[in-house]
């Protein structure tokens, strides 16, 4: 009995948690919509910025996205608001994903330029992550060569995952800069309807 009683707590305790983070994850995404609906920029800027967002969350330069992707965004002509609302594409649940798959097509495209003697784990990205912040803080501030260089030479995976990211920013920026822009007009046009 006690242990059926403890089952039942795990189970509910468990659905409730999921019923939680499902409503969490909704209210997050009428929060971005809202947010994006009250930037006030045209369709072709905004959607410049969200696929500007969204493919740079594909490279591995964790903690450097928002910056790159507003620093890209302005280049090009974008909304940099709307590239920071992008990048939140980049999530603990979608990272894992986006590690591997753009490790993946960097050993494909590899063709024995690059020496392999890593086996792909997430403890190695972690490590080789915060190895490249290091060198990104040594390159703005220290400008240390013979650490930079150590630090560059312990980095084994993310060569691979930044050779990978390449094709798949350009894909993933072309469809979400199409359908953004689509979706951006088509709203504009039921706003302006609504408003006649």
């Amino acid at each position: 009995m006690p242990f059926g009683r403890k089952k039942k707590k795990r189970l509910v305790t468990s659905i409730f948690n999921f019923i939680k983070v499902f409503f969490a994850f909704s209210r997050t995404k009428k929060y971005i919509s809202l947010s994006i609906k009250r930037i006030k920029d045209t369709p072709q800027a905004l959607s410049l910025g969200i696929a500007t967002g969204i493919s740079i969350s594909f490279t591995p330069f964790i903690g450097l996205h928002a910056l790159l992707a507003m620093l890209v965004s302005w280049i090009i002509g974008g909304s940099m608001a709307a590239a920071l609302i992008g990048t939140l594409f980049g999530n603990p649940w979608t990272f894992p994903f986006i590690w591997y798959f753009t490790f993946e097509i960097g050993q494909l495209m590899n063709y024995g330029f690059l020496p392999y003697e890593e086996e792909f784990s997430f403890q190695t990205i972690k490590q080789e992550i915060s190895t490249l912040l290091v060198i990104l803080k040594n390159i703005i501030i220290f400008a240390n060569i013979p650490e930079l260089e150590q630090n560059v030479e312990k980095l084994k995976l993310i060569p691979f995952m930044i050779v990978g990211s390449i094709p798949l920013v350009v894909v993933i920026w072309i469809i979400s800069y199409f359908t953004f822009l689509m979706i951006f007009k088509s709203y504009r046009k039921k706003v302006k309807k609504n408003n006649i």
